[in-house]
């Protein structure tokens, strides 16, 4: 997933990883188990996530394991990404919209809507754009502020254009689409042209992305087995890092913290509960 940017000095074909205590993301008021469908890591290493089974974004602190505030929302949420000033996106595809919310100090709060027309998944923020996967029927848009489409491709490489992670190369960006429909990872320029598309067996169910730098890209695979793998866009070598014996199971998202040395996991083993911690070297 997106996070705020970082310098990373890692190759992550090469790190080991070590399990570490786990972060509680349910709350007392959750009438369900929770589902997490994306997670952002923000300036000061706190983790925003959104949890659809639970109608709500979700601020916790890695440090202490815990949650620090709730903020429930119109319907079920799926991805979101991270704005200037302190703000946030989140996609809620039932209502055909994006929400914008505000972090500060520790809290969270409601702030627009954006209606826009179709079922909306993963979401990224690109040159004041947001890069927005869509449903029934699969396409990837460039929309405004306003959810007006700059620009918008469709193409038989998305079928579930549910996770986007934009990466900067060089002076450029890159968009980067996670399809599980079609068990691709598709490059893209921000202008929506096609760069490139992996497809791999060790990418049998790809999920979600977070750039790790270096031409790599982490991507969990939620079953089959669930799997955390490095994919290295420079050759096309696909790396794996976690496999069956971490008992992952429907793992949908990941995150990357390079100043704590730590890969956030979701796995919805035991109700979606807890987000494991990995810290690598």
């Amino acid at each position: 997933m997106r996070s705020y940017h970082q310098s990373p000095q890692t190759d992550f074909t090469k790190v080991k990883l070590s399990r570490s205590a786990g972060i509680k993301v349910k709350s007392a008021t959750d009438r369900r188990g929770c589902f997490i469908t994306d997670l952002a890591v923000l300036p000061g290493d706190l983790l925003l996530l959104a949890d659809s089974m639970n109608q709500s974004v979700k601020l916790a602190d890695p440090a202490s394991g815990q949650l620090l505030d709730q903020l429930q929302l119109p319907g079920d949420p799926w991805g979101l990404c991270l704005l200037p000033g302190d703000r946030a996106a989140v996609t809620i595809p039932g209502k055909s919209t994006i929400q914008t919310i505000s972090i500060t100090m520790k809290k969270l709060s409601l702030q627009g809507v954006i209606n826009i027309k179709g079922q909306c998944y993963g979401i990224d923020y690109v040159n004041d754009y947001f890069v927005v996967g869509f449903q029934n029927p699969a396409n990837l848009a460039l929309l405004n502020k306003k959810g007006k489409i700059y620009k918008s491709i469709n193409h038989t490489l998305f079928k579930t254009p549910n996770y986007i992670c934009v990466t900067t190369e060089n002076t450029s960006k890159v968009i980067n689409v996670s399809d599980k429909g079609n068990k691709t990872i598709t490059r893209l320029s921000a202008e929506l042209q096609v760069l490139q598309s992996f497809t791999d067996p060790a990418l049998h169910d790809p999920r979600d992305l977070a750039s790790v730098g270096g031409g790599h890209l982490l991507v969990v695979n939620c079953g089959g087995p669930s799997t955390l793998s490095v994919l290295d866009v420079t050759t096309g070598q696909v790396t794996q890092l976690l496999g069956w014996e971490e008992n992952l199971n429907c793992t949908e998202c990941v995150a990357v913290s390079h100043t704590l040395r730590t890969v956030y996991v979701t796995d919805f083993l035991k109700g979606g509960d807890i987000i494991k911690q990995y810290k690598f070297r």
